[in-house]
C-alpha cells in the first residue's frame, strides 16, 4: 500500500507539472532547528540557535508539512542545525518522519553523523568534509564519531554529502577511497560552499579553484568513483550557465516561515554568481528532462 501510494503521488506530481503546467515544488528544504552539537566553520545556522523561533514546535512542523503537501511537494529533506536534536516533548524526529512518509514521495534527513544512523527516513545524508584533519578542523573534531556511525549503519539508502571549500578541495579522492570500506555507503554528492556572510569562515573557492576542482571531480566520476552528481551539471557549475528553475524549491525555517524559491531566500543574500547548490542544478536539470540529471535523481530517490 505504501509503495502504491508513493507511486500515485509521483504520478500526480508529474501530471500537475507537465500536463496541467502547474509550477509545483519538487523539493523542500525543511529546517527543523538551528540547534546543533557542532559549530562548523562553513555553517551560518548554529550562530542562530538562540533566536526566538530557532526550534520548531510539533504544531508548526505538522502545519508546515500540510502546507508542503497542499503545494504538491514531492520530496522533503529534514535539515538543521542538527535534525536528530529536534523534539517537542516526547515527540521526536522519527515520529515526524513516519508522519511525513505517509504524505510525500520520499523523505530524507541530512545529519552531521554524530548520532546513530538508524532511521525510518527513506534516505540519510551524512555530511563529511574531508579526511580526519580537514573534517575535524571544519566540523568540530567530529570525524571519528561520524565514521564509527557510518561503519555501524545498516541503512539501505546511506549517502555522504561533501561541501567543497578552499581548505578541503583536495580530499575528495582520498575520502572516496576510504569510503569503499563502508558497507552501507551508496555514493557521494557534492556541492560548493556558499558565502552567507553570517559568521561562517571565508571558505569560498576562487574562480580558478572552482574550475580546477570540478574538473578533477568530473575526472574521478569518469574513472568510476561513486559520485552521483551528473557530469553535465558539474560542467554547468564551472561555466555557471545552467538553467535554474527556482519554482521547484520550497523552504521551511524553524519559525514556521515557508518560502518558495531559491534555497537562500529568507536565509541570506542571494548571489547567483556564487551559487554552488548542485542539488538545485540537478533538480532543475531533471525538470528539463536532461538524462544525466534524471539518472542522478533516480540513483538517490528511487
Amino acid at each position: 500500500m505504501i509503495v502504491y501510494n508513493r507511486c500515485a503521488r509521483l504520478f500526480l506530481f508529474a501530471f500537475r507539472r507537465y500536463v496541467v503546467r502547474q509550477k509545483i515544488p519538487l523539493l523542500a528544504s525543511f529546517k527543523l532547528t538551528y540547534r546543533c552539537n557542532l559549530a562548523c566553520l562553513a555553517c551560518p545556522y548554529h550562530h542562530r540557535s538562540g533566536e526566538t523561533g530557532g526550534h520548531m514546535s510539533r504544531e508548526k512542523a505538522l502545519q508546515s508539512l500540510k502546507t508542503l503537501q497542499d503545494a504538491g511537494t514531492a520530496i522533503v529533506v529534514f535539515e538543521g542545525g542538527e535534525p536528530f536534536l529536534w523534539h517537542d516533548g516526547s515527540y521526536g524526529l522519527e515520529d515526524l518522519i513516519r508522519y511525513a512518509r505517509q504524505r510525500f514521495f520520499r523523505v530524507a534527513v541530512t545529519t552531521n553523523g554524530t548520532f546513530p544512523l538508524t532511521s525510518t527516513a527513506d534516505i540519510l545524508w551524512v555530511s563529511l568534509d574531508g579526511l580526519e584533519a580537514n573534517h575535524d578542523r571544519l566540523r568540530s573534531r567530529s570525524f571519528n564519531l561520524a565514521w564509527k556511525n557510518l561503519q555501524a549503519s545498516g541503512h539501505q539508502r546511506l549517502f555522504v554529502h561533501y561541501t567543497i571549500n578552499r581548505q578541503n578541495r583536495n580530499d575528495i579522492r582520498p575520502l572516496l577511497e576510504r569510503l569503499r570500506g563502508i558497507k552501507a555507503f551508496k555514493g557521494l554528492t557534492l556541492q560548493l560552499f556558499y558565502p552567507y556572510d553570517q559568521g561562517e569562515a571565508p571558505l569560498a573557492l576562487t574562480g580558478p579553484e572552482r574550475q580546477e576542482t570540478l574538473e578533477a571531480v568530473i575526472d574521478l566520476k569518469r574513472r568510476g568513483f561513486p559520485i552521483l552528481n551528473s557530469i553535465g551539471r558539474l560542467q554547468g557549475m564551472i561555466r555557471n550557465d545552467w538553467r535554474c528553475h527556482e519554482d521547484i524549491l520550497i523552504n521551511v525555517d524553524p519559525d514556521g516561515t515557508v518560502t518558495p524559491g531559491c534555497y537562500v531566500k529568507n536565509r541570506g543574500a542571494v548571489n547567483c554568481l556564487a551559487c554552488g547548490f548542485t542539488p538545485v542544478a540537478e533538480a532543475s536539470g531533471a525538470v528539463d528532462m536532461i538524462p544525466g540529471s534524471l539518472w542522478a535523481g533516480l540513483s538517490i530517490f528511487r
